[in-house]
C-alpha cells in the first residue's frame, strides 16, 4: 500500500500589515521597509505558527514543511533549519522537510551538509533535505546573479551528498566551491542519506538533474489543472531518459486547501486571509503588479526549450495567483481549494487522478488568518478529507505502478 503522502506546509507570512499596504507599497519583497514589522503584535508570532505545525503532526499528516526566503513580508524563514530544530523536539512522526536550503547564496555549502545533518539525527532520521537556486528576490538580496547560482546549486548538492556517503577526509577540487578538507561531522542517520527533494519551474535542465540524480521533483507553480500533469509527464519522460523510472512519490506539488463545515461557510471564513496572502505577501512576485523581481539579476540561463515551456504556462500569460481581483477568478486558477469536506476531497481527488503526484504539499494558513481557523481547517482535512485520499489513491497508484509493489522505500533514491 504507497497512499498519497499528505504534508503541512506553512508559509509564516507577516499578519500584522496596515490595511493601507497595496496602495502604498510598492512590493512584499526586497524593498518592502521593515519599519512595518510590529515589535508588539508580534509576541509569540513563531511559536504560533510552530505549534500549527506540531499540531499537524499529531493530526497524523506525514510531515511538516518549511522553507527559506529573504526580506519579505510572504514567509518569515529565512533560517528554516532554526525551526526545523524546534521540531525535531516537539514533533513525533512526521517527516520534517526543509524545501529547501538555498546554496548558492553561501560561501560554503558544508555549513548545510553540516546542519541537515545534525537535524537528520535530532529527528531521528526524520528529516527531508531540500536544496533550491532561490528565487529572483532571493538573487537580489544576496546579489547573486541567476548564471552563477544555477552553477553553484548542482556543484553544493553533489559535494553535500559526496561528504555524506563518502568517508573524509577528502578533497573537492570544484570550480565555485574548492575544499582542502571534507569531512562532515556528524554524519546523517539516515542511509545513504536523507530523502531530496529539489523545486523547479518546468525547467528541462532542472528536471534532467534531479532525474539523473534519482532525487525527488518539486513543482514550484500556485496554478493548478493540466499544467501540473503535463508537468508530472515530462518529467516522467525525462527520468526514463535517464534510466530511471517514474512513481508519484517522485514529484511533489504546493497546494492551497481551506476545510469547513460548508462550501458557503468555509469561503467566509478564509477569504480575508486568502486575499490578505494574494495582495499583500505575493505583490512584486507572484502579482504581475508592483515592482517585480521575480528572475533575480544577471540574464536568466535556462534553455530555450525552458523558456518555451515557461510561457506555456499559466504564471506566464496573466495567470499569476496574486492577480486574481474575485473569488470566482481565484477558483478558476485550481490553486486554492476551498469548500466543505466533501468538495475539498472531489477537487483533491480529481487532480491527484489527474496528475498523479503522489506528495501533496498543503497550505492551510493564509496571511493575517486566525489560529483557530488554521486549525479548524486541518482538523477537518484530517479527519473527513485524508483517509478516502489515502484509500484511492492507494489503489491507483497500484494499479498503474506495479513497480511500487517492489519498492520497500519509494520515497529514498535509489
Amino acid at each position: 500500500m504507497h497512499p498519497v503522502r499528505l504534508f503541512c506546509w506553512h508559509f509564516m507570512a507577516y499578519p500584522h500589515l496596515p490595511a493601507d499596504f497595496d496602495e502604498n507599497h510598492e512590493s512584499g519583497w526586497v524593498t518592502v521597509p521593515n519599519s512595518l514589522w510590529d515589535r508588539k503584535k508580534s509576541k509569540g508570532l513563531y511559536q504560533e505558527y510552530l505549534d500549527q505545525l506540531v499540531y499537524a503532526d499529531e493530526l497524523g499528516f506525514d510531515g511538516m514543511v518549511l522553507n527559506e526566503h529573504h526580506q519579505n513580508i510572504y514567509g518569515l524563514m529565512p533560517s528554516p533549519n532554526i525551526l526545523a530544530a524546534a521540531l525535531t523536539q516537539k514533533t513525533k512522526k512526521g517527516k520534517i522537510v526543509v524545501l529547501g536550503n538555498l546554496p548558492p547564496m553561501y560561501l560554503n555549502p558544508l555549513r548545510i551538509a553540516e546542519e541537515y545533518a545534525m537535524l537528520d539525527n535530532m529527528s531521528d532520521g526524520r528529516l527531508i533535505a531540500g536544496f533550491a537556486v532561490g528565487g529572483g528576490p532571493e538573487a537580489f538580496n544576496y546579489n547573486v546573479p541567476s548564471p552563477h547560482g544555477r552553477r553553484r546549486l548542482w556543484e553544493a548538492i553533489d559535494l553535500i551528498v559526496k561528504s555524506w556517503t563518502d568517508d573524509g577526509p577528502f578533497q573537492h577540487d570544484g570550480p565555485c566551491y574548492p575544499m582542502r578538507y571534507v569531512n562532515v561531522w556528524p554524519r546523517p542517520v539516515q542511509t545513504p542519506h536523507p530523502e531530496i527533494w529539489v523545486p523547479g519551474s518546468r525547467s528541462v535542465e532542472s528536471m534532467a538533474e534531479v532525474a539523473k540524480r534519482g532525487y525527488g521533483y518539486f513543482l514550484s507553480s500556485r496554478s493548478h489543472g493540466g499544467g501540473t500533469r503535463d508537468a508530472a509527464r515530462q518529467f516522467a519522460q525525462v527520468m526514463t531518459d535517464h534510466g530511471k523510472t517514474y512513481t508519484p512519490f517522485k514529484m511533489g506539488v504546493l497546494l492551497s486547501v481551506y476545510v469547513s463545515e460548508t462550501d458557503e461557510q468555509a469561503r467566509a471564513e478564509c477569504e480575508e486571509g486568502v486575499f490578505y496572502f494574494l495582495k499583500n505577501c505575493l505583490k512584486g512576485h507572484l502579482r504581475t503588479e508592483g515592482k517585480s523581481m521575480t528572475f533575480g539579476p544577471g540574464v536568466p540561463s535556462q534553455s530555450l526549450r525552458s523558456w518555451e515551456a515557461f510561457l506555456d504556462s499559466p504564471r506566464s500569460s496573466g495567470g499569476m495567483l496574486g492577480d486574481a481581483r474575485d473569488w470566482d477568478e481565484l477558483e478558476s486558477k485550481n490553486s486554492i481549494m476551498v469548500g466543505s469536506p466533501e468538495t475539498v476531497r472531489a477537487k483533491l481527488w480529481e487532480f491527484v487522478e489527474d496528475a498523479k503526484v503522489g506528495n501533496l504539499l498543503i497550505q492551510f494558513q493564509f496571511g493575517n488568518m486566525k489560529d483557530a481557523l488554521a486549525r479548524k481547517s486541518m482538523k477537518l482535512f484530517a479527519e473527513q478529507v485524508a483517509p478516502a485520499l489515502r484509500r484511492d489513491s492507494a489503489a491507483l497508484f497500484g494499479r498503474e505502478f506495479p513497480i511500487l509493489a517492489d519498492m520497500e522505500n519509494v520515497g529514498v533514491p535509489a
